[in-house]
């Protein structure tokens, strides 16, 4: 357990805070990080700038982990984060799973994000939901 900590991130100061917490976790248990960011199928912006905000957030994430000596694995994949978190999670080997609860989205504020929960409804491996 706790070998290899998946941490989807969109990039939002929630998902910061859920990096940062993840990365401690590993350092912990001497583990690494498989950092994963979706770029949405169903977006209408240029995939060319998706995929740069996704390797920026990635980078980011690495840099962290390296200063604090935990490997970390960058993962940039197209497609339904909804659909498609547990089978990246199965792809890539993780025994569980960080969070936030929320994402950029303001109005996932009101209620759970969407792809915290669904992930929480299907995993079969521990979630850690960081607020």
């Amino acid at each position: 357990m706790f070998k290899n900590i998946m941490v989807p991130s969109d990039g939002s100061e929630y998902a910061k805070i859920a990096e940062d917490a993840a990365i401690e976790i590993a350092k912990k248990f001497n583990s690494k990080i498989s950092a994963v960011y979706v770029i949405d199928e169903k977006m209408i912006f240029p995939y060319e700038v998706l995929e740069e905000e996704g390797n920026e957030i990635l980078k980011s994430i690495s840099e962290k982990g390296k200063k604090a000596g935990v490997e970390v694995v960058e993962q940039l994949i197209t497609g339904d984060p909804l659909r498609d978190m547990k089978i990246i999670a199965q792809k890539a080997k993780v025994d569980s799973v960080v969070i936030s609860p929320h994402g950029r989205n303001k109005f996932e504020k009101l209620f759970f994000g969407s792809v915290a929960d669904r992930i929480i409804k299907t995993f079969d491996i521990p979630v850690l939901i960081i607020k």
